[in-house]
């Protein structure tokens, strides 16, 4: 079969796991096309109106599909890895779980977050394909180019942390001692994209030490020697120390280990509260 259909009316024709490699669909109409597990190596769909179009599981590798209309269409778990996706336009298109691998995404429009979902209501899932961390890393940071080109900086800030998150697979695939530094800034802030993990990071910081404090009897209240302190008393104390505050009325006992636990946690609270502005500038600041 001669694979020329350069501005063929294609509508609703069923190509699936038909083989179009290298094939001429420039300018076609392909509304509501089957292309299901086509494979379309190489093959030119610029221009294309690919509206609602079946790509799912279609190879496109290498494919060009600049300026193409894909409103609509159903593009999870396809391959567009090298493929120039230029000036096309994927409002409300599937892309779950595709491979995006070196594409081109000049220009490319209506892409969002969203975009990624399966969709699914109760175990909503967003991502591309991650079977390759080093590809899929590489993948995220064009998405976050793209994104913050179009000014979408939630959506980019979504990307980011996926880039990282890829990031921290390589470096443990390769062994890198890098990964436990990247897995403890995943764990405290997101990478910069979660500021909800630094107050759970810092509430459970102030309740930890103030259950060490307590179970070691290492505070004591400076108004009354035979005051007996409680719970709240340590989360109090626990609470002024990593914040700096220091009022006075409590204070770690004078032995080395407890002074030790009052340093450390003093510490702990200044660079949990530095991290926490940080995280804030970058997360709601243009970028």
């Amino acid at each position: 079969m001669k694979n020329d259909f350069k501005g063929k009316d294609l509508k609703g024709h069923d190509f699936s796991k038909q083989n179009l490699s290298q094939a001429d669909l420039s300018g076609s109409n392909l509304f509501d096309v089957k292309l299901k597990d086509a494979d379309l190596v190489g093959a030119n769909l610029s221009g294309c109106d690919m509206t609602h179009c079946d790509l799912r599981g279609a190879d496109l590798t290498k494919a060009s599909l600049r300026g193409a209309r894909l409103w609509g269409a159903d593009i999870r778990g396809t391959i567009l890895s090298e493929c120039d996706l230029s000036d096309a336009d994927l409002w409300n298109a599937k892309l779950f779980n595709v491979k995006l691998w070196h594409a081109n995404l000049t220009g490319t429009k209506s892409i969002t977050r969203s975009s990624f979902s399966n969709g699914h209501k109760y175990f909503p899932r967003i991502h591309i394909n991650e079977s390759g961390p080093a590809a899929a890393e590489e993948s995220y940071r064009d998405l976050k180019q793209l994104f913050l080109t179009s000014g979408l900086y939630n959506d980019a800030g979504w990307a980011s942390f996926s880039e990282k998150v890829m990031e921290r697979l390589v470096m443990k695939k390769k062994g890198d001692l890098n990964y436990f530094p990247s897995l403890l800034m995943n764990v405290l802030c997101g990478y910069g994209e979660k500021p909800y993990r630094i107050v759970f990071s810092a509430v459970f910081t102030i309740l930890a030490f103030a259950y060490g404090y307590m179970m070691t009897g290492g505070a004591e209240y400076t108004m009354g020697a035979n005051y007996t302190m409680n719970l709240v008393d340590y989360i109090y104390f626990s609470t002024i120390t990593f914040t700096t505050v220091g009022f006075g009325d409590f204070l770690p006992k004078a032995y080395p280990l407890f002074r030790a636990m009052a340093a450390a946690e003093a510490f702990l609270g200044v660079f949990l509260s530095g991290l926490f502005i940080f995280t804030l500038a970058r997360k709601y600041s243009a970028r």
